[in-house]
């Protein structure tokens, strides 16, 4: 009997200090230092979402939860392995000394495998003789589009766009996929997408693969699991089974293309001002409650906080009496008359 208690004693003690550290954890991935401002409710929907992918295998809907296993199949006589630091080479300027910095920092972070506090990252490289192709996916934590607390963090993720030419290339099952012409002297292509601005997919092409080249590879991106994994999902994407290349239309199909994915890129960009105008609204109207509160960590998560106030806080300082002029230069002066002590 005392083994039982003592067990469970354990393991209440151990469980209680994993959600401690997870719950500050879980406040910095949202942009807090401190916890205060993240709600229990918010902590449990961003615990439950890495929690469902820790096995990195199937969801309950049959669709694959891993990330990994959501990027393209290598497709015929390809091999896929990780990325390495040395598969970035190819894609450089043989004189990289004039080049510019910040395609250069883009292409190095392909190869780069930290992407923030709580963020997962998979980079793949797929292989072919002295052709390689390198595909990067980071998925942002649940918490960062679960709390107001990390808004600046939203919407920074939903305005991520191309950092240097942009233009239309394909739209795969619904998602739209840009190219980011980069500077010149870059012996490669640069592709970008995501999926409800918490999958950021990025891949890089050699400069001699043309655009049906690339089609293999998109034809097994798994666009449905990854509107599954998110929590802002889009309705129906990554279910209808079209990709559109935009270098394959011609005269009014490619301008009702490029009018569609405009379309969609300015309904996205509203729904993320709109978002913000919200967050920002709740915020303050919660501003004196959240400064009239306390109880630091536990009665923040289990709702407490209505403790009275210290008897010494509730009588006010005493002041002295305080006087203001506005002088001839539009300067405003005040001085204070110290009261006397009793």
């Amino acid at each position: 009997m005392f083994r039982l208690i003592g067990f469970l004693v354990t393991f209440a003690l151990a469980a209680g200090g994993f959600m401690f550290v997870d719950y500050k954890m879980s406040a910095r991935w949202a942009g807090r230092e401190d916890a205060e401002g993240l709600t229990f409710q918010e902590y449990l929907g961003g615990l439950s979402g890495r929690l469902a992918g820790l096995g990195g295998g199937a969801s309950a809907s049959g669709l694959p939860s891993g990330l990994a296993a959501m990027l393209p199949k290598a497709p015929e006589g390809w091999s896929v392995r990780p990325v390495e630091a040395a598969d970035i080479d190819g894609f450089l300027p043989k004189n990289a000394k004039k080049a510019d910095k910040d395609a250069l920092a883009a292409i190095k972070a392909m190869a780069a495998s930290d992407a923030g506090k709580g963020a997962e990252v998979v980079a793949l490289t797929y292989e072919k003789g002295d052709r390689k192709l390198i595909v990067k996916a980071i998925r942002y934590p649940n918490i960062i589009f679960t709390s107001l607390m990390a808004m600046d963090q939203r919407l920074k993720l939903q305005m991520q766009t191309a950092q240097f030419r942009g233009t239309e290339f394909a739209t795969v099952r619904g998602l739209d996929v840009t190219e980011d012409l980069l500077p010149e002297g870059f012996r490669g292509r640069m592709f970008l997408a995501d999926v409800g601005a918490q999958i950021h997919l990025r891949i890089l092409a050699p400069k001699r693969m043309t655009d049906e080249d690339l089609v293999p590879f998109l034809e097994t991106l798994h666009v449905k699991a990854m509107n599954a994994d998110v929590v802002d999902k889009v309705e129906g994407l990554g279910e209808v089974p079209v990709i559109v290349l935009a270098s394959a239309l011609d005269g009014a199909e490619r301008d009702a293309y490029l009018a569609d994915v405009a379309g969609r890129t300015a309904l996205e960009t509203a729904k993320a001002e709109a978002e913000r105008a919200e967050a920002e609204a709740a915020q303050t109207a919660e501003a004196p409650v959240g400064e009239a509160s306390g109880g630091g960590f536990l009665s923040g998560l289990f709702g407490g906080g209505d403790e009275e106030p210290a008897a010494e806080a509730k009588a006010p300082a005493k002041t002295g009496k305080v006087g203001c002029k506005t002088g001839k230069d539009g300067v405003k002066r005040c001085t204070v008359a110290t009261a006397p002590s009793e």
